[in-house]
C-alpha cells in the first residue's frame, strides 16, 4: 500500500496508529529488558557474567532470522493477527524468564522472545499507509520508530528500580504484563483496514518463499536491503555489544561518562526522527542521497575518532553519538522505498528483507570485532586493539554503499524515480 489517496478521516486512524505504536513500545521494553539485568541473570543462573551476552546475541539472531518468515505471515494474515501472535509469544517468553532458574531454560525462552519480537515493528508500520495519506506516511513511520525509545527508557529506569527493590521474578512479570497490555490494545483497537477496504491478494507467484524470492529479485527490494545495511549497521553494532566497552576500555572513559554519551545517543535519535520524516517527504526523489549523507557523516566521525592520537576529545565523541543516533531514522528510509515500489501484497516480506540487511551485517561484524579484539588485545584488549577492531566496520560499509548505488541504478533503469 502506497498510502491512501486521501486521509480516511476522523479519529479512527489515529486510534489504530497509537494502539499499534504502543504495541511496539511494549515489544521494545521486552527486547531491551535483559540488557539491564545481566548481573542479576548471572546470579540467578549461577553462570559467569561474560556468558550473559549470549542471551542478547541469540535473541538478535532469532530476530533477524525470523524477518522473512514474519513478512510472509504478515502478508498472509494482516497486522492485527500477526501482532497478536507476536505479543502472545513474547508474553509467554517473559513469563518463562520470570520463573526460569537455569541457563538453558532462560536461553530457550529468550529465543521465544526474539521470535515474537520479529513480528511487531513491521506489522505496526504496515498499518500506516493503509490508514493515512501518502504525504503523512514518512513522518508517522519515524514517530512510530522513535516511540520505541520509550520502551528502552522503561527498561533502563523503572525496570532497574524494580529489579533492585523486588528482585528478578517481579521484574520480569512486569515485562510480561506490559506485553499482555500491548496484546489487549491490539485486540481492542487495531484493525487492518478501514471499513469497506479489502486486503490486497497475492498475484502471480503466491506460494510461501516464492513471494520472498520475488521481492529479493526486485531492484527496490535490494535497494531497501542495502540502505538499511549502510545506515542501521553502525548503531546496531554500537548498541548490541561494543559501544560501552569501546568508550570505557577503548577511550578510557568512566562508566558514568560513557553513560552520559549513551544519553546523548538516545536524545539525538528521538530528535532526529521527525525531521527525517519531513525531509523524506519533501525530497522524495532524493531519499537515497539523504540516507547516504547521514551514513557518510557517521563514517567521517568514526574515522576521526579512530585516527585521533590517544583518546578522542569529548566533543568529537558527542558528534559520533549524534551521527550514530541519526543513522536509525535514516535507516527508516528503506521502509519508505519498500512502501513506494514493492507491491502491496508483498509489503510484509519487503519490510522483513529491509531489517535483515542491517541486522545480518551487524551480527557478522560483532563476531569479527570479537575475534580481532581477542587476536590483537588478548584477554584484556586496550585502546589500540579497539582501534583496529572497530576499523573493520569500514569495508562492510563500503560494500553496502556500492550495492546501494548499484541497486539504485537498476531501479532507475526501470523508469522509476528515486
Amino acid at each position: 500500500m502506497r498510502g491512501t489517496e486521501a486521509p480516511v478521516g476522523g479519529i479512527r486512524p489515529w486510534i489504530v496508529w497509537l494502539a499499534a505504536t504502543l504495541t511496539f513500545v511494549a515489544a521494545m521494553f521486552s527486547r531491551t529488558s535483559f540488557g539491564v539485568a545481566s548481573l542479576y541473570a548471572a546470579e540467578r543462573f549461577a553462570s559467569p557474567v561474560a556468558l550473559m551476552s549470549i542471551f542478547v546475541v541469540v535473541q538478535m539472531i532469532v530476530y533477524a532470522g525470523m524477518q522473512i518468515p514474519a513478512g510472509l505471515l504478515l502478508d498472509r494474515l494482516g497486522s492485527r493477527k500477526t501482532i497478536a501472535i507476536g505479543l502472545t509469544v513474547m508474553t509467554v517468553g517473559q513469563l518463562g524468564l520470570a520463573l526460569a532458574t537455569s541457563f538453558p531454560v532462560g536461553l530457550g525462552v529468550r529465543v521465544l522472545i526474539g521470535g515474537g519480537d520479529a513480528l511487531i515493528f513491521i506489522s505496526a508500520i504496515r498499518l500506516i499507509p493503509v490508514w493515512f495519506a501518502a504525504r503523512q506516511v514518512p513522518l508517522l513511520t519515524q514517530i512510530s520508530s522513535v516511540a520505541g525509545q520509550l520502551g528502552q527508557w522503561a527498561s533502563a529506569v523503572p525496570l532497574v528500580r524494580i529489579l533492585a527493590d523486588f528482585g528478578w521474578t517481579p521484574a520480569f512479570l512486569t515485562v510480561a504484563a506490559a506485553c499482555a497490555t500491548g496484546l489487549l490494545l491490539n485486540v481492542v483497537f487495531v484493525r487492518d483496514y478501514p471499513p469497506g477496504a479489502e486486503m490486497p491478494r497475492p498475484q502471480g507467484r503466491s506460494g510461501g518463499f516464492a513471494g520472498a524470492r520475488e521481492v529479493i529479485e526486485m531492484p527496490a527490494g535490494q535497494l531497501g536491503f542495502f540502505i538499511h545495511m549502510s545506515t542501521a549497521y553502525f548503531p546496531l553494532i554500537f548498541t548490541f555489544m561494543w559501544g560501552f566497552p569501546f568508550l570505557t576500555q577503548g577511550q578510557g572513559l568512566t562508566d558514568a561518562r560513557a553513560g552520559n554519551l549513551f544519553t546523548v545517543f538516545v536524545i539525538a535519535g528521538i530528535a532526529a526522527g521527525p525531521p527525517m520524516g519531513v525531509l523524506t517527504r519533501i525530497f522524495e526523489n532524493q531519499r537515497v542521497a539523504l540516507a547516504l549523507i547521514v551514513a557518510a557523516f557517521t563514517v567521517v566521525a568514526w574515522t576521526a575518532v579512530l585516527l585521533w592520537p590517544g583518546s578522542a576529545p569529548m566533543p568529537l565523541l558527542v558528534v559520533l553519538m549524534i551521527g550514530l543516533a541519526s543513522c536509525f531514522p535514516a535507516s527508516n528510509i528503506a521502509f519508505d522505498i519498500n512502501r513506494s515500489f514493492v507491491p502491496p501484497h508483498r509489503m510484509g516480506i519487503g519490510s522483513g528483507l529491509v531489517i535483515v540487511g542491517g541486522f545480518i551485517a551487524a551480527l557478522g561484524s560483532v563476531g569479527v570485532i570479537s575475534m580481532v579484539l581477542a587476536g590483537v588485545g588478548g584477554a584484556d584488549p586496550g585502546p589500540e586493539a579497539f582501534r583496529i577492531a572497530m576499523a573493520t566496520q569500514l569495508p562492510v560499509w563500503l560494500f553496502a554503499l556500492t550495492m546501494v548505488l548499484r541497486s539504485r541504478r537498476k531501479l532507475l533503469a526501470t523508469g522509476q524515480r528515486v
